[in-house]
């Protein structure tokens, strides 16, 4: 078992996540090279991806099958009903494509917590997509994403290469359209090596071509929430509370020779109006509460957890999943306070807080040590009750 829980101070050590973010998130690429080459071997291996080929009977699009020239579809690796033939997926490797395994993390538990641990970090929706290439062989030509990656190479060698920058943090409308963008020159190149780490912002132009020996890599997606869409929801909001937004635009606005520059001035208002008046917390509050809810359960072994709870007592050890993502808030008018985490909402009495508050973060703690008001009994019946949640797990 790995002794680590696949956390982002993990993922990016030795830089620390304060120089990540004032340095590199959304502006700067940043390469980690370690001479360490299992690095992040307890997160994914060739043993893994076979298992998951050739077992789990995956569909179109859930595993794709990809060369630079563009010549493969998924009639070449897949049955009609979109169940593809794991044997022709090895053909086709073994022939030089790039296998591309799509959401994985909803399969591995490892990746599931990984993902779970960035979420926590970022408050957004992180997802995988794993990358095995043929040696000398290359997935797709040079492009850039419409959302920032961290790229874990977990074997073999590959050789990175960037070039300038289309589109500078792009929306997702604004997606790489290799019929209208073209790149820029090379402004980089270097070889990821097994056990390194590339952080590389939306809208970097890059490509990469396998070396000597076949790759395997976790590109991670940070599927990141903008001023943008909060912007949208503002005037969304306002225009239910202020009829002006509401008015149609003026009566032949789209005849020619029609005179806009005379709205200009009832327009800039209307701006003005939303910029004073928008409410920043309750549309932050909104995007929050949308987020936490959707986070649904990682709670791998459950089932055995379920089974331990014949033993819960005062003196029994547990600890909070890790990177459980939750919010805690009071009614005092209630006197109730409620915890929303993984899609579950629980709501105790207000003198049960502290114990909870404690509970969702804790690390190998007996019960009975857990803080709060409650007494023994009454921790155990609340740690019971976050365990049948999977919020906490038994030692």
């Amino acid at each position: 078992m790995p002794n680590h829980d696949f956390s982002f101070d993990w993922c990016i050590a030795p830089v620390s996540p304060e120089t990540f973010f004032a340095d590199h998130y959304e502006k700067a690429p940043l390469h980690i090279t370690r001479d360490q080459a299992s690095y992040y071997g307890d997160l994914l291996s060739f043993s893994d991806i076979d298992h998951v080929v050739t077992t789990m009977g995956l569909s179109v699009p859930e595993i794709n099958v990809t060369r630079a020239a563009g010549d493969i579809t998924p009639a070449d690796f897949a049955y009609e009903s979109g169940v593809i033939d794991p044997v022709r997926v090895n053909q086709l490797f073994a022939d030089g494509a790039t296998v591309i395994l799509s959401g994985l993390h909803e399969r591995l538990p490892r990746l599931a917590a990984f993902c779970r641990a960035l979420e926590a970090v970022f408050s957004a929706r992180v997802q995988t997509n794993i990358y095995m290439t043929q040696a000398q062989s290359q997935g797709f030509r040079a492009h850039y994403d419409d959302h920032d990656v961290l790229v874990l190479q977990i074997a073999g060698t590959k050789e990175w290469r960037f070039y300038d920058t289309p589109v500078e943090l792009p929306l997702t409308s604004q997606a790489f359209d290799p019929t209208q963008m073209q790149i820029g020159p090379e402004t980089a190149r270097f070889v990821l090596q097994p056990g390194d780490m590339l952080y590389v912002p939306r809208g970097l132009a890059h490509d990469a071509v396998a070396t000597g020996e076949p790759s395997l890599h976790i590109t991670t997606g940070l599927m990141c929430r903008t001023w943008a869409d909060v912007l949208v929801e503002a005037v969304n909001v306002m225009a239910h509370s202020d009829p002006v937004l509401r008015r149609a635009l003026p009566p032949g606005f789209a005849n020619r020779g029609y005179d806009v520059t005379r709205h200009q001035a009832e327009f800039e208002a209307m701006l003005g109006q939303i910029a004073e008046t928008a409410p920043l917390a309750k549309l932050l509050e909104g995007f929050k509460q949308d987020f936490l809810t959707g986070r649904v359960p990682r709670a791998h072994g459950q089932m055995a957890e379920m089974s331990k709870l014949k033993g819960l007592g005062p003196d029994t050890h547990v600890s909070a999943r890790p990177h459980l993502i939750h919010d805690l808030t009071a009614d005092e008018a209630e006197g109730t306070v409620r915890l929303i985490c993984q899609g579950a909402e629980i709501e105790l009495p207000d003198f049960a807080r502290d114990t909870l508050e404690a509970a969702v973060t804790a690390r190998d703690i007996r019960v009975a040590d857990l803080p709060g008001e409650l007494d023994d009994a009454g921790k155990v019946v609340l740690v019971r009750r976050l365990v049948r949640e999977g919020l906490m797990v038994i030692h």
